[in-house]
Parts: structure tokens; C-alpha cells; sequence
């Protein structure tokens, strides 16, 4: 089986480090728009979504602004490919990351606002040695 991966274009990364930034300290979060294609989930559009907590610890998204978007997505025929959220602490799943990741199980781009660095985790049902069912996946940054 092939690794799985998501692919988003530099705009779209830099959108993501931008809005992270942005929201310093808080933490920022965004769902990601597209659909997936063999072990490729492909990024067509960000959505930036207003952390309802404002807070530096944790990220939650409006229920109603949720489901506008997932309206949207679904009249234009595409899918939530992926969830955004920024950390103040390293680009890893906190414990409450992974009981959501579990629920939500797509790709999930964590970008630490202290050391810069962006990772993307993913629930995995099949856990090969994989601590807490999840699994660090391959970054793809293509051109515009």
C-alpha cells in the first residue's frame, strides 16, 4: 500500500503559515476543501474558520460556520480533505488532537508558532507500532 499524503500549493502553505502568524498567540484553524484520490488527498481551497475560544491551549470551530462550510463543499462537489491548526508548543497531536483526529479521521496540519515547523497527522485504524492509532503522513507542496 502506498503512503498516504496531502498536496496543497505553495499559496495554500503560505496562507497557512500566514494565518498562524496572524493569530499569534492564540491558536489559528482553517478546514482544507478537496478530494482524495488514491492515497493523495488533494487541497483545492482553505477555508479560514475563527477559533470560538480564542485561546492559546485549544482551536474549536462555530457549529453553524461548520456547516455552511460543509453545505458549501458539498453543493461544489467537493469534501473537508483536511483540518489546520496552529500550536504554540511543538507540530505534534495534543491529547485532545487525537480524540478529535479519531473522530474527524482526515489529514490534520499542526504548525508549531514557536519553532515554525508544520507536520501532518492522520487516525489510523490499522496501527502498525503507531502510538495512539496516529500516523505521521507525507507533506506534498506543489507550484500554483
Amino acid at each position: 500500500m502506498n503512503q498516504l499524503s496531502i498536496a496543497l500549493k505553495v499559496s495554500q502553505l503560505l496562507t497557512l503559515e500566514h494565518t498562524a502568524d496572524l493569530s499569534k498567540p492564540h491558536e489559528a484553524c482553517a478546514l482544507l476543501l478537496g478530494k482524495k484520490y488514491e492515497n493523495i488527498y488533494q487541497v483545492d481551497e482553505i477555508i479560514l474558520v475563527s477559533n470560538k475560544y480564542a485561546s492559546e491551549v485549544r482551536f474549536g470551530m462555530d457549529e453553524n460556520e461548520l456547516l455552511k462550510i460543509y453545505k458549501y463543499a458539498e453543493s461544489s462537489n467537493i469534501s473537508v480533505v483536511g483540518i489546520f491548526h496552529s500550536h504554540p508548543s511543538k507540530p505534534v497531536p495534543s491529547e485532545t488532537d487525537k480524540v478529535f483526529m479519531e473522530i474527524n479521521p482526515v489529514p490534520w496540519i499542526i504548525k508549531s508558532t514557536i519553532t515554525d515547523e508544520m507536520r501532518c497527522f492522520i487516525f489510523s485504524d490499522v496501527v502498525k507500532g503507531n502510538i495512539d492509532g496516529i500516523e505521521e503522513i507525507k507533506m506534498i507542496v506543489v507550484k500554483d
